[in-house]
């Protein structure tokens, strides 16, 4: 009996082959539905039901388009790139939320130029918030940018440690957690 080869590296081709298409249709999906609901919206009488359910429709498409666009995104060819603090990291919360294991909430004290060298910085921000998927159930201590300094309220795991400091970060612990110092831009 022929010995079979496992096919994860075949899935994973194929994911790698595909993602810049899903990538462009989910992008063509998302402005599509956001603007028709978008230009709905105000045609819709206030206070009425369908207008209600409209709009709870329109949130979870730019929902929807903020995770997708996220998560599709550690897929792209690595680069780097200033950017503010504040941006990247309202572009990746809802992945850090589900990282954390339960809703994060941000608070941005100030605002600084960092390098956002990507997906590379994403990913190992991503891993440092599943430092909070160990927290008893209920929202997470809040995530606190304040400059290029963002505070996670929860020790974050070795491998985002690591990668973190090998892309120029500095890590100093923080009461339960640690505040990273992004790389400046």
């Amino acid at each position: 009996m022929a010995e079979s080869k496992p096919i994860a590296p075949v899935a994973e081709q194929a994911m790698a082959l595909l993602l810049r298409p899903v990538r462009h249709a989910v992008n063509n999906l998302s402005m599509v539905v956001t603007a028709n609901l978008d230009s709905a919206v105000p045609k819709l009488p206030q206070g009425e039901v369908v207008t209600r359910q409209v709009n709870r429709a329109r949130e979870a498409a730019i929902d929807y388009d903020q995770l997708a666009r996220g998560y599709l995104a550690l897929g792209r060819e690595e680069g780097t790139r200033p950017v503010p603090a504040s941006r990247m990291i309202q572009e990746l919360l809802p992945l850090l939320i589900l990282a954390a294991g339960g809703p994060v909430e941000l608070r941005i004290l100030g605002n600084a130029v960092v390098e956002r060298r990507s997906p590379i910085l994403d990913g190992a921000l991503i891993v440092a918030a599943s430092g909070g998927a160990g927290l008893p159930a209920g929202p997470r201590p809040p995530l606190r940018l304040d400059g290029a300094k963002l505070s996670f309220g929860w020790p974050i795991p070795p491998e985002a440690r690591e990668a973190l400091l090998s892309l120029g970060a500095s890590i100093e612990p923080e009461g339960d957690g640690v505040v990273v110092t992004l790389p400046p831009g």
